[in-house]
């Protein structure tokens, strides 16, 4: 049997044109080809199956998502003309913003910042991309022991109800809940960025570790939340570890934190992994700046493949396009030959190289 790999098309259909950020519209780095990219690569590799998923129902994603934010969400993007852009006038979590008539207005109570605009599709292109991460689950669930969601838009700057970041439904979130049922889980997230939606959507749980290894705050998006004190709260408290790294960060820098990362999982000693992937750490992307080479990715697969557990990959972010495939398809070699549910012979190709970076 081959590698399970779940997505859904309608993203395709999902194509901002403008992000506001730093005060000003700015090309929407998130494009239709970066999938792309990466479905040409992995479709070239032996083993893997790419299975088409259709979206969820929107009551489906409310497993750690409100419903008044989801269908504050609907109703704007089901009234959007065809091509039209939507920005919130106010966006602010005042009480009289969530309770007013009007859905443009409403809808600004859930918005965290200007960075990602509401289109038509945008609702619809998330619930395919929820539902892509919850087949992966239902895979981990059924014993397999390694899927992969190709999931776009990314998900895990979106909290509870909110949305920011390129993000609108926490694809990786969706998935962590999911498999809870069945024991522990921890989410890994290696974005570049910090995932502060997943660490508000399980901040106070004991049940889902998070770890999340990123440029730290004062540098770099979200700019509010991920640092090293974050810690969760409650019976959460513990359950969240934050390794915020400088800008410039390489793989020598990289390595110790990821294995600091990898400890704290192991402690923790969960069912199942999600690992939220992000290929923005790579050296080339053009709204991040650390120093990651491609080979890099598969050093990091081959050390997340050593915890020995089921792993669900959900795509987050990653903008050069252009080097995706080749990142992901080196960050499935590292899996292979990490060993991962000792399914070794899943064949690449990107090769063997880069593991000396390890």
């Amino acid at each position: 049997m081959g590698l399970k790999v779940f997505y859904n098309d309608l993203e395709q259909g999902y194509h901002p044109r403008h992000s506001f950020f730093y005060g000003r519209f700015t090309p929407y780095p998130d494009v239709p080809h970066r999938t792309r990219s990466i479905l040409a690569a992995i479709e070239g590799r032996n083993g893997f199956e790419v299975t088409a998923i259709p979206p969820l129902m929107l009551q489906d994603a409310a497993g750690v998502h409100g419903l008044d934010y989801l269908e504050a969400l609907g109703e704007v993007c089901g009234g959007l003309a065809v091509d039209e852009e939507f920005f919130p006038f106010h966006m602010a979590a005042l009480p009289l913003l969530k309770t007013s008539p009007y859905p443009r207005l409403r809808v600004g109570y859930f918005a965290l910042d200007g960075s990602t605009p509401l289109i038509a599709p945008s609702l619809n292109a998330a619930l395919g991309a929820a539902a892509s991460a919850l087949a992966g689950a239902g895979a981990l669930a059924g014993g397999e022991p390694l899927a992969y969601a190709l999931t776009r838009p990314p998900g895990h700057h979106a909290g509870r109800a909110s949305y920011a970041g390129y993000c609108l439904i926490n694809h990786a979130a969706l998935a962590a809940q999911a498999l809870s049922g069945a024991g522990k889980v921890a989410v890994l997230d290696v974005d570049f960025h910090h995932g502060n939606g997943t660490q508000e959507i399980f901040w106070g749980r004991d049940d889902v570790f998070y770890a999340s290894l990123h440029c730290r705050p004062e540098e770099a998006y979200p700019y509010i939340t991920g640092s090293a004190e974050e810690r969760g709260e409650g019976p959460g408290l513990g359950a969240n570890l934050n390794l915020p790294l400088p800008g410039g960060t390489d793989w020598a820098a990289y390595a110790p934190a990821l294995e600091t990362a990898l400890e704290a999982v192991r402690a923790f000693d969960p069912a199942t992994v999600v690992v939220s992937l992000g290929l923005d750490t790579l050296a080339s992307d053009p709204i991040g700046n650390f120093a990651l080479a491609p080979e890099d990715f598969q050093a990091i697969g081959r050390r997340i493949a050593q915890l020995g557990r089921p792993l669900l990959i959900v795509q987050e972010g990653g903008y050069d396009v252009p080097s995706l495939g080749k990142c992901v398809n080196r960050f499935f070699d590292g899996l292979d030959a990490g060993g991962i549910g000792g399914i070794g012979g899943i064949g690449g190709a990107g090769g063997a190289g880069g593991e000396e970076a390890g």
